[in-house]
């Protein structure tokens, strides 16, 4: 028999995502019309966590997934995406049914295209696409200076230059694309406590990107006069080939004579090919920035690549996207091109 009321379990530190974005949305359960009751299962429907452990404990919503879909219980974090908000965000659109017209107000589980970024100290940031930007200009977050139309790594970038994101080690929360797919984003929310180990959420679910080593990339290659070559593809050919498994020897033979101490700049690249995949990208974005950003290599953290594999599923990643698993378990010797 399950007994529920029990007192509310610690937070651990892998859930820490989940209490930062409970945290900085309160005010959308506030004007929420949801009604929240004491569940009959073990675990939200969603995240998968036991009641005693998230936020509101032993507080759920019932969720219907499509018009005919069966009642599910999720717990007050997992909801809050879908909860629209007429004072928050905004208005959406008008729905025409007939001669009906019926307000739809913005989600955060609807904004597609959009990311966001939330503090440690429990703020949230959303990065908007132009028109939806427009939409939600009257919104109270956009009155509080929370919406930008930044790309979400260049919001990032922004508030780590200006400590918006210090310390890090108390965690912070990186949205690439809240999505359409609520249940994928909510499902494994990790937060950030190391450049070593950022962690991107998506609708997808939740990968991993080593930002230290690619800032660290970005200073070799600053002291070695590359700088200019950074965010080009060009340049970093050969080396994208080889991570996607299309070595070419003669052209990564060149790329060593181009390269004034390719030593160096081996030793500097992240070790996982997957990462390698963005450099040109992400080099773009953080050469402009990089003596702001260069203190951040000057600590390391306890990654928490142990906690998120304890928490998976086993399930098969995709071989277009990055695996966060994969990126968690290999630690290969860095500067291993090949």
């Amino acid at each position: 028999m399950t007994v529920y009321g029990a007192a509310p379990a610690p937070v651990r530190p892998q859930h820490r995502g989940y209490q930062l974005l409970y945290q900085a949305t309160s005010a959308l359960r506030r004007g929420s019309f949801a009604a929240t009751l004491t569940p009959t299962t073990l675990n939200c429907a969603c995240c998968d966590r036991r009641w005693a452990e998230v936020e509101a404990p032993f507080k759920a919503v019932e969720y219907h997934y499509g018009k005919c879909g069966e009642a599910e219980y999720v717990c007050l974090t997992c909801y809050t995406p879908r909860i629209p908000s007429q004072d928050i965000l905004g208005l959406e659109r008008m729905n025409v049914t007939g001669k009906t017209l019926t307000p739809i107000y913005g989600k955060l589980g609807m904004l597609v295209g959009s990311g966001g970024i939330i503090r440690p100290e429990a703020e949230l940031y959303l990065t908007l696409p132009p028109k939806l930007f427009e939409k939600y200009r009257d919104g109270e977050w956009d009155q509080q200076g929370r919406l930008s139309i930044e790309k979400p790594f260049e919001r990032l970038i922004s508030l780590l230059i200006k400590g918006a994101l210090d310390p890090i080690e108390d965690g912070f929360v990186y949205i690439e694309n809240w999505g359409r797919k609520v249940d994928g984003l909510m499902r494994q929310l990790m937060p950030t406590k190391s450049l070593h180990e950022l962690w991107c959420n998506s609708e997808s679910g939740a990968s991993v990107l080593d930002l230290h080593a690619i800032i660290t990339t970005a200073q070799v290659m600053s002291d070695q006069g590359l700088a200019s070559q950074a965010g080009r593809f060009a340049f970093w050919k050969p080396i994208l080939d080889a991570a996607k498994g299309q070595r070419d020897d003669k052209a990564f033979a060149q790329w060593l004579v181009n390269v004034p101490d390719p030593a160096a700049l081996l030793q500097a690249i992240p070790t996982d090919p997957y990462d390698r995949l963005k450099l040109p990208a992400v080099l773009g974005w953080i050469m402009p920035h990089l003596d702001k950003l260069l203190p951040y290599c000057q600590t390391k953290n306890q990654p928490l690549s142990a906690m998120f594999l304890s928490a998976q599923s086993s399930t098969q990643p995709s071989v277009a996207s990055k695996p966060s698993t994969e990126s968690a378990h290999a630690e290969p010797e860095q500067g291993k091109l090949f």
